[in-house]
């Protein structure tokens, strides 16, 4: 129940931040961005169109696809998050009084950086903001080893180039700089709340800590024997993986069994098998 709460507060945040970025910092100030909220504006300053609605409809033929390969539970959250967003977008406008800044470049910096969290919000709250974040996490989900900050600023490329000839070069290069701060913030966020820790510990007595690491943390260790250097007492090296909200309780946990204990703290890149994911997940 909490979990589920924690979750849809996540996309109603995320959702409200997109819808934002979209309507108030975005379209106002003449930059260009990738996936189809780029082509949609492309659309609105050639054609007048809408851009909730021209994003709401092109969304359709890509829900389905997502339906299929990425589940039910993700494909409505992700369509509800649209539906939102994109009423959003256009009613924003009509309702308070939308002024560019004078500064495009700080325009492009804070888009960067509210889309980048708008997105790493809806993420974690199992959502999507539809599109190319779609393909995204497909492509994710066959590569789990490729960030998925770059598989969307790979994605942005290719409609940075259609907006690039269509609405000329400078809307390009401000939606360059926006996509990198965007992929900055969403890496940012991701460790800040999901990053992967590999800690060391070594002690004289490795029972007690493993017994607590394992009830408090839910999480299995590996055991090896050592021999200190200077000492040349026997030891034991007790090897697990965290995540960043679970340090300060491992650290918590070691320090009340063995004050003595050695600690190091490092980070992880990748892993592969069994490790269960103890907090929510860009």
């Amino acid at each position: 129940m909490y979990l589920s709460l924690k979750r849809y507060s996540l996309l109603t945040i995320g959702c409200l931040l997109y819808s934002i970025y979209a309507a108030v910092l975005l379209q106002p100030n003449d930059i260009g961005t990738g996936g189809l909220l780029g082509i949609s504006l492309i659309l609105n300053k050639l054609f007048g169109f809408k851009i909730g609605l021209s994003t709401l409809l092109i969304n359709i033929p890509l829900f389905i696809l997502g339906f299929k390969l990425l589940g039910k539970n993700f494909a409505i959250k992700s369509g509800i998050i649209v539906f939102l967003s994109s009423t959003l977008i256009d009613i924003i406008p009509t309702i308070f009084d939308v002024t560019p800044l004078k500064d495009k470049l700080t325009a492009a910096i804070f888009c960067g950086v509210v889309s980048g969290a708008a997105m790493s919000f809806i993420f974690m709250g199992g959502g999507s903001t539809g599109g190319l974040d779609i393909s995204g996490k497909i492509i994710r989900k066959i590569t789990p080893n490729f960030p998925l900050s770059n598989i969307l600023l790979c994605q942005d490329i290719f409609i940075y180039i259609i907006v690039g000839i269509t609405l000329g070069l400078e809307y390009v290069m401000y939606a360059i700089i926006m996509s990198f701060i965007r992929s900055k913030t969403i890496e940012t966020v991701q460790k800040t709340f999901s990053a992967s820790k590999q800690c060391m510990i070594i002690c004289d007595d490795p029972k007690p800590i493993i017994k607590a690491i394992s009830q408090k943390l839910g999480r299995g260790v590996t055991i090896l024997d050592a021999v200190g250097g200077y000492s040349d007492n026997s030891k034991k090296f007790i090897y697990v993986v965290v995540q960043t909200n679970e340090l300060s309780s491992l650290k918590s946990i070691v320090s009340s069994i063995d004050t003595k204990a050695f600690i190091t703290i490092s980070e992880v890149e990748h892993i592969h098998g069994n490790f269960k994911e103890h907090s929510l997940s860009v």
